[in-house]
């Protein structure tokens, strides 16, 4: 038994391995006819990294562009491309089209640098461009045969990820920026998006318990103070004396007992007046006692 599952535990282990090694990503190569080698190369790229980061980004940045005015500053240079004409002997400008993939990458690449900025750290804004600069550059083809570069961004407090996926025209299709924070500080963000998430949950609870609290008081204006059985028969049974007081004279006898008895039988809770024998009645001159 023993043997089976050594021979079983080794079985797996190649095939872990096996996988592993598949899944292995070989950096700074290009595994792809789509790239030409004379423009890809690690010089170009570690080029195109350091002037997005330095010449665009960290310019933008000096120049007073934040990802709200971003659309208002940018979109005609980034998004809409010219050329030049000659009609007449004259030159004009003309629109060649508009390229939206390219200019919304560029912006979720900036937007996503300008929020990292605080956390990656720099000590003002005379100094962020010493501060802040490409230590290295990776590179390779993903499944999907796109180029895609992770360069380390280096700042006075941590390191972030600068990804960037090119396509065969040096073309940026995506861009972003994560920050690599360490185990105690991924640790604490998540404690507190977990505080803050339960919360937010247990204030909504009480709100709304608050609200069905407050229901009553509502809906209570608009009904009648309930009456209970007692002082419906008694009041039956007022009703029914008074009558009788005033139709003394016009009833017969028979007709007086049902009603004295039927009002006796309110009063008392009875569903019938079985139980009940009138054997006399007797008109007394004194005031019921109420």
């Amino acid at each position: 038994m023993k043997s089976k599952f050594l021979v079983l535990g080794v079985v797996l282990s190649c095939f872990l391995s096996l996988s592993a090694c598949g899944q292995e990503t070989k950096t700074k190569t290009i595994d792809s006819s789509k790239y030409p080698a004379e423009m890809f190369n690690e010089s170009s790229i570690v080029s195109y990294m350091n002037n997005l980061e330095d010449q665009n980004f960290e310019a933008w940045y000096a120049d007073g562009i934040t990802p709200d005015n971003f659309e208002e500053k940018l979109y005609v240079a980034l998004a809409m491309k010219f050329r030049t004409e000659t009609s007449n002997g004259m030159e004009r400008t003309v629109l060649d089209g508009v390229d939206e993939d390219f200019y919304n990458a560029i912006k979720s690449g900036y937007t996503s640098w300008y929020k990292a900025l605080d956390e990656i750290g720099y000590t003002s804004d005379a100094t962020l461009a010493d501060e802040l600069y490409i230590s290295d550059v990776n590179y390779y083809t993903n499944d999907d045969e796109q180029l895609v570069i992770d360069a380390t961004l280096q700042g006075t407090k941590h390191s972030a990820l600068f990804q960037v996926y090119m396509n065969n025209e040096t073309m940026a299709t995506d861009m972003g920026v994560t920050v690599n924070k360490s185990s105690a500080e991924k640790l604490e963000n998540a404690g507190l998006n977990t505080l803050l998430g339960m919360g937010m949950a247990f204030a909504v609870l009480i709100i709304i318990s608050l609200i069905i609290s407050l229901f009553p008081i509502f809906i209570s204006g608009n009904k009648k103070k309930k009456v209970n059985d007692k002082e419906l028969a008694k009041e039956a049974m007022d009703n029914t004396i008074t009558q009788i007081e005033e139709k003394e004279d016009l009833v017969g006898d028979s007709e007086l007992v049902a009603v004295i008895a039927a009002a006796i039988a309110a009063y008392e809770g009875s569903a019938s007046t079985d139980g009940f024998q009138v054997r006399s009645i007797r008109k007394v001159n004194k005031n019921w006692k109420r």
